[in-house]
């Protein structure tokens, strides 16, 4: 029944409870509620002795010439592509709009990463294909900012969006949030929605279509990624691999999961969710940089991924319909615990300088300071 779920629909106008109808019917509250009750009500901590340290190799280990080759042939063919996390909002840097608009010295995020697509373009011969994933809150928003930079001198028909898919939020009663406007409040469901996103709004198939095989795949806000590393995705070629990741020595206490062994399976366990001072003994730090084979991306479209809990502040109407706001339950999937259903994984450990800086907050740590100061030093600005 509806009001088990939203204790405020009788207090609401017809036309509002009309529209919280439509709503309502076309969720699936048998997953909602088994989701809110295997998440929260009984969560399952981490077993310590399941993990296992994950085996690496470090680029000194590799015949690095051999394997890009390898790479840039491949992006010749045009079997290569790129996918990029861009979903989120600049609300911590107190950046209005995208993360991915926001510029140190008038280059924007969006366009230090475009402009070494562009790079491989000239090298290869042969365009890229961009896979960009945006959300309902910033989608409109980046695809303006795409047009109003001529898209960085890149094809606009080489550069592909997509929205993130998206799951409700709960109270800590278990019930419905409501927005202001008087919705059903619906938030993004994680990284790990990035698959079955890919499948329902056809871009998987669009790469299928291209004769694209290899995807990498990275986030918005690693201001000094290598988009597209040829050594990495060499390394995924030359190895046959389903999933071929890149890693960093996590520091004392850093807020990155760690690349592990799970019961044997390759997977990541998230800072969040180990004991502290746990995660030290892993010396394998994920940073969000990936070579996916199509196949498993198809494979990972179908595999019902867990879902994880962020508690966070959300703006909601109460039961008496005023706004508040109060720490909510957001559920979000990893893109990680699809992993296990990987045969071939391999990983790669790199030294962090020119390979990751994050930008997360307006001071401090992973900063825009930070950052700023890293993409001097890389001479990327």
């Amino acid at each position: 029944m509806i009001t088990n779920w939203i204790p405020q629909y009788e207090l609401m106008e017809k036309s509002y409870q009309e529209k919280l109808d439509a709503q309502y019917q076309a969720l699936d509250t048998d997953e909602i509620k088994a989701v809110y009750e295997d998440v929260y009500l009984n969560p399952k901590s981490v077993d310590m002795e399941s993990i296992k340290e994950v085996p690496y190799v470090t680029p000194d280990e590799l015949e690095g010439d051999m394997l890009e080759d390898v790479a840039y042939q491949a992006m010749a063919e045009g079997q290569v592509a790129v996918l990029l996390m861009a979903g989120g909002q600049g609300t911590r840097l107190e950046h209005q709009g995208p993360k991915g608009t926001f510029s140190f010295e008038g280059r924007s995020l969006f366009e230090l990463q475009a402009a070494q697509l562009k790079a491989f373009e000239e090298k290869a011969k042969t365009p890229v294909q961009w896979y960009i994933m945006t959300s309902d809150v910033n989608h409109g928003e980046t695809l303006e900012f795409f047009e109003e930079h001529r898209h960085f001198g890149l094809e606009p028909g080489n550069i592909h969006f997509f929205r993130q898919e998206h799951f409700p939020a709960l109270s800590k009663e278990g019930e419905l949030l409501i927005s202001e406007s008087k919705n059903i409040m619906l938030t993004p469901n994680g990284n790990g929605g990035i698959f079955g996103a890919l499948k329902h709004s056809g871009m998987l198939e669009d790469m299928k279509s291209r004769g694209i095989s290899h995807v990498f795949m990275n986030n918005v806000d690693n201001v000094v990624v290598k988009v597209a590393d040829p050594l990495l995705v060499g390394l995924h070629i030359q190895n046959g691999n389903e999933v071929t990741s890149k890693s960093i020595a996590p520091k004392p206490g850093e807020s990155v999961g760690r690349l592990c062994l799970v019961n044997g399976e390759k997977s990541v366990v998230e800072y969040t969710e180990l004991p502290e001072g746990e995660g030290d003994a892993f010396k394998n730090g994920n940073i969000g940089i990936h070579v996916f084979s199509t196949d498993f991306l198809e494979k990972a479209a179908d595999v019902k991924m867990p879902y994880h809990l962020a508690l966070k502040k959300l703006e909601h109407m109460n039961r008496t319909l005023q706004v508040v706001k109060e720490e909510g339950l957001k559920f979000e999937k990893f893109y990680f615990d699809a992993f296990r259903h990987a045969k071939t994984h391999m990983t790669l450990q790199v030294d962090r300088k020119g390979e990751f800086s994050p930008l997360k907050n307006k001071v401090g740590k992973d900063s825009i300071e930070t950052a700023y100061r890293d993409l001097m030093d890389e001479g990327l600005i």
